[in-house]
């Protein structure tokens, strides 16, 4: 029987693999690689998922520093895939959100995600999918707690 620490172990390999493969797909999108680079795509990814975030939300989403977030925004904002907008509560709180190009880039971006994660449900019969989702589904709660 295995032990806890060398499941942990396979399981670390395996979402090193499709990490990898998220990655690569980033990086060899001809129809977003010579356009965006990695954390430019991750940051797209994240406000196109979760909508318009402030600064420091970017940061601990892309566990990244604020000076490093600042970088990519306004690398993004140049591109005209994002901008800032501020709230109209509080004047001091600034949002960063798509624009309607970043909008169509996190479309493809996610259109390639969404071919790589659909081929890993495809090898599995119905059951298993359900099976499978529903334990992402409790592993996911746990780490947002």
């Amino acid at each position: 029987m295995k032990t806890s620490k060398s499941m942990a172990r396979e399981l670390s390999a395996h979402f090193h693999v499709i990490r990898e493969k998220l990655h690569g797909i980033d990086k060899h999108n001809a129809a977003t690689a010579q356009v965006i680079n990695f954390q430019e795509a991750h940051l797209l990814m994240s406000i196109g998922t979760k909508g318009p975030l402030t600064m420091s939300e970017i940061a601990r989403t892309l566990q990244l520093t604020l000076s490093s977030v600042t970088a990519v925004v306004d690398k993004l904002e140049k591109k005209k895939f994002v901008r800032r907008a501020r709230s109209a509560e509080d004047r001091r709180l600034v949002r960063v959100q798509l624009t309607a190009s970043g909008r169509k880039f996190h479309n493809l971006v996610e259109s390639a995600h969404l071919t790589l994660t659909g081929s890993m449900l495809k090898i599995l019969d119905p059951a298993e999918r359900e099976v499978f989702l529903a334990l992402f589904r409790k592993i996911s709660r746990s780490l947002i707690k």
